[in-house]
């Protein structure tokens, strides 16, 4: 049991339940540090494969930049919609990949993200792949997760209607 929250501990830690999080086509936060040490906080697509996280960016980016100095870094999934909320939190240290790898890599996370006709545009597509010459990869060493649904089952009783104590979260 973690005391400070009251929350037992298979509810902070990865959650095979949760993997959709990391399936559907969703907008990850990125956290790296800067040259100060402060959190830089962005929003970015990704795909899950073969047990890492990939993201896009480019060498000159402040995430680019941040990571090649400092390759640790945290990436946070969630869902917000009414009675599913719950999320997945990643960590551990970034491999930056460059050149043919983190092209083709590059192609399958925008793939996921845009449509053949935009992948297929002549400005669209272009401009696209060109902002994608970094490809972060993140094989995490630590997960969070939680679960709102599966704390209301350790909260309150079998069968009770625990919908009266949460206001949605998209309003």
């Amino acid at each position: 049991m973690d005391y400070a929250l009251g929350i037992p501990e298979q509810l902070m830690a990865f959650d095979e339940s949760l993997s959709y999080l990391l399936e559907e086509r969703r907008i990850a936060t990125l956290t790296t540090f800067d040259v100060q040490g402060m959190p830089h906080v962005t929003a970015v697509w990704f795909l899950w494969q073969n047990g890492a996280l990939y993201l896009t960016t480019n060498d000159q980016s402040g995430k680019g930049r941040n990571l090649s100095r400092d390759p640790r870094m945290a990436l946070c999934m969630e869902c917000r919609e009414a009675g599913r909320e719950a999320g997945l939190s990643a960590s551990g240290r970034a491999e930056l990949l460059t050149g043919e790898k983190a092209s083709a890599l590059a192609g399958q996370i925008n793939g996921k993200y845009l449509t053949p006709a935009a992948l297929n545009h002549p400005v669209v597509g272009t401009a696209f792949s060109g902002m994608s010459n970094l490809v972060v990869k993140l094989v995490p060493e630590r997960w969070i997760s939680w679960d709102m649904a599966a704390l209301g089952d350790a909260l309150f009783p079998p069968g009770s209607d625990a919908s009266g104590f949460f206001y949605p979260t998209l309003k």
